[in-house]
């Protein structure tokens, strides 16, 4: 069973670094921003599988918190930008 874990943590990493560099060679900010959200998303991701793989689950609202947060800033932001910035 510990090699469903290695794949999934495998495969999270190859997403986020394919993310960093979108992150990188983002043409706008909005770009930037989603990158950011989706790479914060997969580090969440990656947190949860190390847990599931050590049986402890006690930081499982932590995530869910940090998640929320996470998604209500980037909403902000992207409505912010959408103010500023003029459609391409």
């Amino acid at each position: 069973m510990d090699w469903v874990f290695i794949i999934t943590l495998g495969l999270l990493s190859a997403a986020g670094l394919l993310v960093i560099v979108r992150l990188l060679r983002g043409r706008t900010t909005l770009d930037r921003v989603v990158a950011l959200d989706v790479f914060v998303t997969l580090v969440i991701a990656a947190t949860g599988v190390g847990m599931a793989w050590q049986l402890e689950a006690f930081n499982i609202a932590l995530l869910a918190a940090f998640a929320l947060l996470v998604f209500i800033g980037t909403v902000s932001v992207a409505r912010l930008i959408e103010k500023k910035e003029p459609y391409r």
